[in-house]
């Protein structure tokens, strides 16, 4: 989900980007649309793409555009090496055979546009789009050919990895030297139990929420009762209006019963983890469900807490006495997706852990685990996967990277690949005619 968010932004980018560099027509002047920084064989890198690809790494970082220029030029030198390296791998691949199914394309290019449609009204797409110069179809037309570089790129590097032999040797080395410090790239199981309240708290709210049912049985207005009893206050002061949303956006068991109503038909109260809700539906579109709800909350407090810590707490004794961990997570985890996989949570590099997590995780291990900790009405404990299979792909993974830059050197020497990065290449259109003027003056 998060590489296919990064591609959506890309993407949307890519297109606002379309229209900053577009020409400016009714204009004489010269004008600076861009400039070619390096050429791979037969295709060529621009200067736009090359500072799309600087901008999104710094505001990735938090960075904004506040660089000094010392700081910007390498930075560029770095950026654009990288992409010279990835055209030459693409190209690698192709040279290989490795293909690229065209419906994979398709179904990746149709999913960034539907994120980029959602991600605006209707009206600022299409402006944006006359804006560009751009039909759809030409939007489309333009980015297959980088989608499916991209995918080229993603298949011949999981490829590299796997040519790699991984002895027992290489993962009993690679445990000794991680036994107390994170591995460059982290697997990460969990066992979730959710922080509940006391059965008195909740039968408190259902009686509460049952008497909000029966106003509303007597016909007194849904809006008119959330804004007088509702206890969510972000949609109370609208009537309890949600607005639209699409399957994942609010939690599994209000879109569920969200999902089996008709428009107009207000739930049986509901119970999630904030509380009871009842919910109007009112408008049932493709791909989206619109509805308001009120809410009662049962409230949950510190003993709450502490009862799923001291849970946790439990189970991590058993894990450190021999038991498997991902049995434990299947028997016991509250948080369904991951607990039908062993608690498997997520692999991702050392530096893009969640900066919330990393006082929990950052000081440990191969094997290790977390003590319990709260978050977002959740407890947790969290482990750092070492079995044989996860360690023999870190192993690989942190070979890669030399790997392919070995292959990629390599075939350098069969191709053409220069780089214009430097000043006397940049020329300027806007330059060179201010000069002919002064020179012809």
């Amino acid at each position: 989900m998060a590489r296919t968010a990064a591609r959506a932004s890309l993407a949307l980018a890519c297109l606002a980007l379309t229209y900053l560099v577009r020409p400016a027509l009714a204009t004489a002047q010269p004008q600076l649309l861009d400039r070619i920084v390096a050429v791979v064989d037969e295709e060529v890198i621009l200067w736009s793409e090359l500072s799309l690809r600087v901008r999104l790494e710094l505001q990735q970082e938090g960075r904004g555009l506040y660089v000094s220029p010392g700081e910007l030029d390498l930075r560029m030198e770095r950026v654009l090496g990288e992409m010279v390296d990835e055209r030459v791998l693409v190209l690698k691949a192709q040279a290989d055979s490795i293909e690229v199914d065209p419906s994979q394309v398709e179904e990746v290019l149709g999913s960034q546009l539907e994120q980029i449609r959602n991600s605006m009204d209707p009206a600022e797409y299409t402006a944006l789009l006359e804006r560009s110069g751009l039909t759809e179809r030409q939007l489309k037309s333009r980015y297959r050919k980088q989608i499916r570089h991209r995918l080229l790129h993603e298949q011949m590097t999981t490829q590299l990895a796997y040519r790699q032999f991984i002895s027992r040797r290489d993962v009993d080395a690679f445990r000794e030297e991680y036994s107390d410090r994170l591995p460059p790239e982290v697997s990460i199981s969990q066992i979730s139990i959710k922080v509940k309240p006391t059965e008195d708290v909740v039968g408190a709210a259902r009686g509460q929420i049952e008497q909000i049912q029966a106003a509303l049985d007597r016909g007194e207005d849904f809006a008119s009762v959330a804004r007088e009893f509702s206890q969510d206050p972000g949609s109370a002061v609208n009537g309890g209006d949600l607005g639209c949303f699409r399957e994942g956006f609010l939690v599994p068991e209000f879109e569920a019963a969200a999902m089996d109503l008709r428009p107009g038909q207000i739930s049986e109260p509901i119970l999630t983890p904030f509380g009871y809700h009842l919910i109007l539906l009112h408008e049932r579109r493709e791909e989206e469900l619109c509805c308001s709800h009120i809410l009662v909350r049962a409230r949950t407090g510190q003993s709450d807490q502490d009862r799923a810590v001291a849970q946790l707490r439990e189970l991590r004794q058993q894990a450190l006495e021999g038991g498997d961990f991902a049995e434990l997570a299947r028997d016991h985890s509250e948080n369904p997706h991951t607990a039908r996989m062993g608690g498997l949570w997520q692999v991702l590099p050392r530096e893009q852990i969640p900066a919330d997590l990393v006082p929990y995780i950052g000081h440990l291990g191969l094997g290790q685990i977390s003590e319990p900790f709260v978050m977002e009405g959740h407890a947790h404990i969290l482990k750092i996967n070492d079995d044989q299979a996860t360690v023999e792909g870190l192993v690989r993974q942190s070979r890669l990277g030399d790997y392919m830059q070995e292959l990629i050197d390599e075939f350098k020497q069969e191709i053409h690949v220069e780089v214009r990065l430097d000043e006397e290449f940049l020329w300027d259109p806007v330059e060179a005619h201010q000069a002919d003027e002064t020179s012809s003056g």
